[in-house]
């Protein structure tokens, strides 16, 4: 019976089975914890690699650009093509002749407007001479007045004396009546130049409101020869300021509608470099910085420059379709921010620098 209970202890068919549990438990925990280990090394790498990136004293990226203003020219007035003296990828200065639209309907209407104008002013200037001669006229009834006036009063002195004459027996009733009766005349003869006086004085401002409203229309005769001559010179279609042309949109004989394209003129050497780094590099970027830029086009020559500015989104606000992260699932995509960086030292490459060409960026943030 030992031998039995001896044998039976030493048996290693049963010692798994009772270990089983143990062993499971032991190995999920540990499979657990290594899960958790692993999870926290890849959070505080997460969390750091941010900092580690933006500490970095250079920032460098290969998603930039050279940039210029490119200005399309269009016409502002519509009319058939007469002559395109500008060639293609032209050098242009400002004010050469770029597009000549045909002038001839604009210089009949200036023509027009200029006929207009004259028949304004000339009707002005027929009222400022009727008024002068009205003023003369108010002077003239002014001294008809004072001549009635003083008939008026020599005529009542008359009647007065043939009335004392009357009274004392020197005198006749026929000789009181006469003198009388000139004495109501000059009086009439006082109200009606009186009243000539004040027909002219508003005869006067009669003719100063015409001449108010003969001003108004020679201004606006005036203003349509002004926008009949912009209209003419619109016909010449210039160039804005200096540099290089893009390809002709038109071709002579073209009709032409308002706002139709020509052409598109670029202030070349006049270029800047659009970097766009990522959110990441941008902790200690300031502007002013400097940078150092390389063309793929020119590879081994090295430009110098600085940073202008920040653009005051990231591209994706700019999107025609912007992201709304706030519905459905997440994926965190690290965004990009336009950084402008204008050159200080082509390198000698000032004419040869042209809109479009890939750069690659590297900004000296000073961290040490």
């Amino acid at each position: 019976m030992a031998d039995d209970a001896v044998a039976a202890h030493d048996d290693p068919a049963q010692e798994p089975a009772a270990a089983t549990p143990a062993r499971l438990l032991a190995a999920r925990a540990l499979g657990i914890g290594a899960a958790l280990a692993a999870a926290l090394v890849a959070y505080t790498a997460i969390v750091h690699w941010n900092e580690w990136v933006g500490s970095a004293r250079y920032q460098h990226t290969d998603d930039a650009y050279l940039e210029a203003d490119l200005t399309p020219i269009g016409a502002r007035v519509a009319g058939y093509v007469q002559a395109i003296p500008a060639q293609d990828f032209a050098h242009v200065k400002a004010g050469d002749l770029l597009v000549q639209i045909d002038p001839s309907d604009y210089q009949a209407t200036l023509d027009q407007a200029r006929a207009n104008e004259g028949v304004a002013q000339a009707a002005r200037t027929n009222l400022v001479a009727q008024a002068d001669l009205q003023a003369a006229n108010i002077k003239a009834a002014q001294a008809t007045v004072s001549a009635a006036q003083a008939v008026a009063e020599r005529a009542g002195k008359a009647a007065r004396r043939q009335r004392v004459l009357l009274t004392g027996g020197a005198g006749s009733q026929d000789s009181l009546e006469a003198a009388e009766a000139a004495d109501l005349a000059a009086r009439a003869d006082v109200l009606r130049t009186n009243a000539t006086v004040v027909a002219a004085t508003r005869q006067l401002a009669v003719l100063g409101a015409q001449l108010h409203q003969a001003d108004a229309a020679l201004h606006a005769a005036a203003a349509a020869t002004h926008l009949a001559q912009i209209n003419l010179d619109r016909t010449r279609i210039v160039a804005p300021q200096a540099g290089v042309l893009g390809q002709r949109m038109v071709r002579r004989g073209q009709y032409l509608a308002v706002g139709g394209q020509v052409t598109s003129l670029t202030p070349l050497p006049h270029v800047w470099v659009i970097a766009n780094f990522k959110e990441t590099q941008l902790t200690h970027m300031r502007v002013g910085q400097p940078a150092t830029l390389t063309v793929d086009a020119f590879p081994g020559r090295l430009l110098k420059g600085h940073v202008l500015a920040f653009a005051p989104a990231s591209g994706s606000q700019f999107a025609l379709l912007p992201p709304d992260n706030a519905t459905g699932n997440f994926t965190k995509v690290v965004q990009r921010l336009a950084v402008k960086i204008v050159l200080d030292d082509t390198d000698g490459l000032t004419d040869q620098l042209r809109a479009g060409l890939s750069v690659v960026a590297d900004v000296d943030t000073g961290r040490r």
